[in-house]
């Protein structure tokens, strides 16, 4: 059996309260609501097909790896569009940020999950797909409109698709990086 997974940050429950608050807005303004399926969530992996238990070890123990890292304070802030598909927050991208998703991508790599991944451009989506028909009314309605919300990261997350929606499964919290296995070499 096939299970399929998301490897994400997701913002502090006050935090998802007022991004919930526009996605519902534009949702019952707009008459789009493919957005509200997902949590609010900033993707670091793209979501990926498992199929058996040996290739979940696999993957969840290269999470692991990847947790070794240090917290840091993410910022989302206003609003931005990647042109006719795609309305969004904006995350700043920060050392922390950065290295997180590069850590994870590197220890994923040697599954294959995937062909190539895409450059790294971190957003929080706010409506999608279904918003080309209203995407220039949405723009328009947010032009001038401020956003600005800050927490901690102290962990990252891996959602599972279950019965037709995304479900927590596992936290990672970080580890301390200088606590990390230093990998053995005959000849280091």
């Amino acid at each position: 059996m096939e299970n399929l997974y998301l490897v994400c940050i997701v913002p502090p429950i006050a935090i998802v309260e007022d991004i919930n608050e526009i996605r519902t807005y534009i949702s019952d303004k707009f008459n789009v609501h493919e957005s509200l399926k997902r949590p609010a969530h900033i993707t670091l992996y793209p979501p990926v097909k498992l199929s058996g238990y040996d290739a979940e070890e696999r993957f969840f123990k290269a999470l692991t790896d990847a947790s070794f890292n240090q917290p840091f304070t993410q910022v989302l802030q206003n609003f931005n569009s990647f042109p006719e598909h795609t309305f969004y927050l904006d995350v700043e991208q920060n050392e922390g940020l950065m290295l997180l998703e590069k850590q994870i991508t590197k220890a994923l790599q040697p599954l294959k999950l995937i062909g190539k991944k895409e450059k790294f451009n971190p957003h929080l989506t706010l409506a999608f797909r279904d918003i080309k028909p209203v995407f220039k009314q949405i723009i328009a309605d947010f032009k001038d409109r401020k956003f600005k919300r800050a927490f901690q990261v102290s962990s990252f997350s891996v959602y599972k698709h279950t019965d037709k929606r995304w479900q927590p499964f596992k936290e990672f919290s970080f580890k301390n990086p200088d606590s990390k296995p230093k990998v053995l070499s005959l000849f280091g």
